[in-house]
């Protein structure tokens, strides 16, 4: 390859980084139903794949407010998280069991989420 190719290459490889690298909260009103499922009446698997570019804290974010839009949709108040999977490969995708919780904050266990505060809190 000449040197005038790969400078091309290279310049049109930089403008495509920014591109990978950013990406944006998809709500559940744009999600597959692959990325939902039921598993008992207030226990779900969620997922959420976003580029491999994508910083984990990032992806741990939209993570935590799509199991916090999930509850508050189905109409609880409470979520815990277990079960966590993790895959990293062209992109970076994760499924994590997602138990709700109505009325009163569940005592004794640990990591628990109230959906309201997570949806306010910003991305």
């Amino acid at each position: 390859m000449n040197r005038t190719a790969l400078t091309i290459c290279s310049v049109m490889l930089m403008a495509l980084l920014p591109a990978c690298a950013t990406s944006r909260y998809t709500s559940l009103d744009h999600v597959d139903k692959d990325d939902v499922e039921q598993l008992k009446e207030n226990v779900f698997r969620v997922e959420y794949r976003v580029s491999s570019f994508t910083p984990q804290e990032q992806l741990d974010k939209y993570l935590l407010r799509r199991c916090a839009d999930l509850t508050i949709r189905e109409g609880y108040d409470y979520f815990h998280l277990s079960q966590r999977f993790d895959v990293l490969m062209m992109s970076r995708r994760t499924s994590i069991t997602v138990t709700m919780f109505k009325g009163e904050k569940p005592s004794g266990v640990s990591d628990m989420y109230d959906a309201k505060t997570v949806v306010n809190e910003p991305m």
